[in-house]
């Protein structure tokens, strides 16, 4: 694995919050940045398509997370809004120990229309056998919501966990947000939130943030495939993308695999550039994973990622 702590990062482009223009000689208009059809967006967001038979991944995450959540203590189904979509399930630690506990909240991907938090309970395994307490979030999906709705349940989420931490043996002044994929987007928008002004709760209310390969600019997703389920127009897109706004969390991990599109690449790049170019420290993590395997390393307690939670955590 290669690994670098950057605070002078810079982006795939001048200016992330702006498409780079096509060169005028070409004649040729983009879609987005350099990409002049739909055929090489799709190609670019098809993350599926990056590993040879994704419905393996798929069917081992299902099985093992049947499999913890029969053996795990903890909570399933905690409800955090009106809806039957808005739960997390928590997930304690297997010993009991005086005192409170460092947590995980970790937020699913999906590309905002796939897959529930019951699909990922075993990212949980590792740090909850090293005393975490770890929430995972479930939300409402597109097209049956759009993503500003489940932006709005994402904090909805977090503000429930934080206020209620205590009843989980929380200590609340060490609690790391995660989040896989769309899950990567979910973080960044937590981070970008007012929670003193909407929620009453501190300005920073966690202890650190680790959004895995992440999708932070959403601009692109108008012209692919995705775009059938989340409903995007360009307006929407644009608001919804976290690259133009600091985040505000004291301190920042930014991880994805080698072995993705470079899309996904540029994603995490652009999003921790604007980071530090904020004046916020940042550092990059680039894992020799694909997509799906990365999270291999959090849910094994002693994996990289899982060691950086424990760090941010102050463990």
């Amino acid at each position: 694995m290669r690994r670098a702590a950057r605070t002078g990062l810079r982006s795939s482009c001048a200016d992330a919050s702006h498409p780079v223009k096509e060169e005028a000689m070409t004649g040729i208009t983009p879609l987005y940045r350099d990409f002049t059809s739909v055929d090489e967006l799709n190609r670019a967001y098809d993350i599926e398509a990056t590993v040879p038979d994704f419905g393996a991944y798929a069917g081992d995450f299902v099985a093992r997370s049947a499999a913890y959540r029969d053996e795990a203590r903890g909570l399933l189904d905690v409800r955090y809004g009106p809806t039957v979509d808005e739960t997390y399930d928590v997930f304690l630690p297997i010993a009991d120990a005086p005192g409170p506990r460092p947590a995980l909240f970790f937020i699913h991907g999906g590309y905002w229309k796939a897959t529930t938090s019951k699909v990922w309970s075993y990212v949980a395994r590792g740090l909850a056998a090293r005393g975490f307490v770890v929430a995972v979030e479930n939300y409402a999906l597109c097209p049956r919501v759009s993503i500003a709705e489940i932006v709005r349940q994402h904090r909805a989420a977090y503000a429930h966990f934080f206020a209620h931490a205590g009843d989980y043996g929380v200590d609340v002044d060490r609690i790391v947000i995660s989040g896989h994929s769309a899950g990567g987007h979910a973080v960044a928008t937590l981070l970008q939130a007012d929670w003193v002004g909407d929620y009453g709760l501190p300005r920073e209310p966690f202890a650190g943030a680790l959004p895995v390969s992440g999708v932070f600019d959403l601009r692109p997703l108008v012209h692919t495939f995705l775009n059938t389920d989340l409903h995007l127009d360009e307006g929407a897109a644009d608001s919804l993308s976290v690259l133009s706004t600091p985040p505000v969390v004291p301190s920042l991990v930014v991880a994805y695999g080698n072995d993705e599109t470079p899309e996904f690449e540029r994603q995490s790049i652009d999003f921790a550039a604007m980071v530090s170019s904020s004046g916020h420290p940042v550092e990059v993590v680039v894992r020799e994973n694909n997509h799906f395997d990365i999270l291999e390393s959090l849910a094994d307690g002693t994996g990289e990622l899982a060691r950086i939670v424990e760090r941010l955590a102050g463990v």
